[in-house]
């Protein structure tokens, strides 16, 4: 090869270095080419029929009921016999104000009418008619504090029986005790007891009063409540403390998600409502405004399906398993 044919073969690559140093830059590759990600892809779980029936998922609808306002507390079964006796405390001390007042009375009539009464006399039965409606004072309070002041002063039909009934244990009464304010006036509040191991297990309790005596809680409320027995041996014994809950009986009406449909995840309960025939989406609970057993969800209606078993291993496959290896039901 020439002298002349090196030099040509020079020449032409430095060309082509000149070239592709000249070229301008190719553009990054825009954004928009990316694969976007589905904006609800974290809070959705597909699975088959088939996978459903392996796992065991069943669901059910939903259905409004009233977010009635409820607390809830510990009620104290006592002991109707101290009740008895607090009352007979009072009709003794009732009986003898009385008398003491009319003697009083009788005395004062005579001096005024210059009878056979002195004033020593009538001062004296002036200072024991005022002992005697003090320790009537101090046994009512007492037995208000105790027992409620709609129990110990009613002397209507009601309360008359009612006192039968618990001197015959066919009714108990409770004090229930709240550890904060109380959703609204006592007397208008429905009171449910849950009674373990009993037949009804539960039962409801009505208003009888509301209670002086200091709770546990500085910011609580305490009530007196009666409960007639709907069967022998159906009332819990004295010193028992049950469940109590305290309820409204207004407010607003939404769908409730059973508790069983519940799960917990990331300091939020969840549930997992039917999209379509085989897609989940995870929707939040409102825990703070629990009725019962039950919790409201924001985004849901009557007759939506939520998983009300197996909804953790939804959320396993959620997580990562896919649909493909579903998790056994175990």
């Amino acid at each position: 090869m020439t002298r002349t044919h090196y030099r040509s073969i020079a020449i032409s690559l430095c060309c082509v270095v000149l070239l592709a140093a000249c070229a301008p830059e190719s553009d990054p590759p825009s954004a928009a080419s990316a694969p976007a990600e589905p904006a609800d892809a974290a809070l959705t779980v597909t699975l088959d029929t088939a996978g459903q029936k392996r796992l065991g998922i069943e669901t059910a609808p939903l259905a409004s009921s009233a977010l009635r306002p409820m607390t809830s507390g510990t009620a104290i079964v006592l002991d109707g016999a101290t009740l008895a006796a607090a009352l007979d405390d009072v009709s003794a001390a009732r009986e003898e104000a009385d008398a003491a007042r009319e003697n009083f009375e009788r005395l004062n009539r005579l001096y005024r009418d210059g009878g056979n009464a002195s004033l020593q006399a009538l001062e004296t039965a002036r200072s024991a008619s005022g002992a005697a409606h003090a320790r009537l004072t101090a046994a009512e309070s007492r037995a208000r504090a105790d027992w409620g002041g709609q129990l110990v002063d009613a002397h209507d039909a009601g309360a008359i029986a009612l006192r039968e009934r618990l001197a015959s244990r066919r009714a108990a009464l409770l004090r229930a005790e709240f550890p904060g304010a109380l959703p609204a006036d006592p007397a208008t509040l429905h009171y449910s007891i849950e009674n373990p191991g009993a037949n009804p297990p539960g039962f409801d309790a009505q208003f009888v009063g509301v209670s002086q005596a200091p709770t546990l809680s500085t910011n609580g409320a305490a009530v007196t409540l009666a409960a007639q027995a709907t069967s022998a041996g159906a009332l819990p014994r004295p010193g028992a403390r049950l469940p109590v809950t305290a309820s409204a009986a207004d407010g607003p009406t939404r769908p409730l998600v059973p508790e069983s449909a519940a799960i917990a995840d990331g300091g939020q309960l969840w549930c997992y409502v039917v999209r379509a025939a085989d897609r989940f989406e995870r929707v939040p609970l409102l825990a703070d405004e629990r009725v019962g057993a039950a919790y409201p969800a924001a985004d849901l209606k009557d007759g939506d399906l939520v998983v009300t078993r197996g909804a953790p291993l939804l959320l396993s496959l959620e997580r990562g398993a896919g649909a493909g290896s579903a998790p056994d039901a175990e």
